[in-house]
């Protein structure tokens, strides 16, 4: 007797194994994909005031690699950084090549003006307030034409 087909239980055999091996894969492939975007982002520093300024370029046709940015931090050596709350939504603390950053790709919805403060743990606790501006240029040209 010949079977045609597989049985219910090698189906779930073979799912599950492969189950098994997307859950192992899913982290890295993220990881990578971190990564790859924090090498086309942008790099920023804060000025002498701690603003920064962060243009969204293309409003309607943005690709996922536009207008990521790293705002360099200047950390008093061996310490833990932190945002305090309220913060934008998406910014993340990343340490690259010895530096600290924070990574953040702003949204449309977030033009205008951002206070970010950083909080320094270590010896002892400091904390330091960024003024962060998102602008677009066609969108702030517009409404200079009107004022």
């Amino acid at each position: 007797m010949q079977r045609k087909g597989f049985t219910l239980i090698e189906i779930l055999i073979v799912i599950s194994i492969i189950a098994v091996l997307l859950s192992i894969l899913l982290p890295c492939l993220i990881t990578a994909k971190d990564s790859a975007l924090e090498l086309a982002a942008m790099q920023v520093e804060p000025d002498k005031e701690q603003k920064v300024f962060l243009e969204i370029r293309n409003l309607t046709y943005r690709k996922s690699t536009d207008d990521i940015y790293m705002i360099e931090l200047d950390s008093p050596g061996n310490c833990s950084i932190s945002l305090k709350k309220p913060y934008p939504p998406g910014m993340k603390i990343i340490k690259r090549e010895g530096g600290d950053y924070i990574r953040w790709r702003p949204k449309v919805s977030d033009i205008g003006v951002h206070y970010v403060t950083v909080v320094f743990k270590g010896e002892k606790i400091s904390e330091q307030q960024m003024i962060v501006y998102v602008f677009n240029k066609k969108l702030l040209d517009d409404e200079r034409k009107d004022k």
